[in-house]
């Protein structure tokens, strides 16, 4: 009898972990799908701007989906369309996932 016990301590054990591990995937996932809909995170969702101070506070506010912080890790601007945009290249110091922020620069004040 002991080791039916045994057993089967052993396999809510198991399956209690399976379960864990698969909300951590779940909430990751879905916190990945929101940070794809966030401002910033196309040109069509581009953050409009009027100083640069605007961007540098935004970008010292955002934090990768993992949670960790993200670094600056370039920047380049384009044109598409009559808009001039500004992308901000940013690495996760945790995860090492990069993301890309864009601003709508068209009204930047000089």
């Amino acid at each position: 009898m002991g080791g039916g016990l045994v057993g089967l301590l052993l396999t809510l054990v198991l399956v209690a972990a399976v379960a864990s591990v698969g909300r951590r995937r779940w909430h990751r996932h879905a916190l990945r799908r929101a940070a794809g809909r966030r401002p910033g995170s196309s040109p069509e969702r581009a953050i409009a701007i009027r100083s640069w101070n605007e961007l540098d506070d935004h970008l010292g506010k955002r934090w990768c989906a993992c949670g960790g912080y993200l670094e600056r890790a370039g920047e380049g601007t384009r044109e598409s369309g009559g808009h001039r945009y500004r992308i901000a290249r940013l690495r996760c110091q945790e995860c090492d996932a990069l993301d890309e922020v864009y601003f709508d620069t068209t009204e930047v004040l000089h």
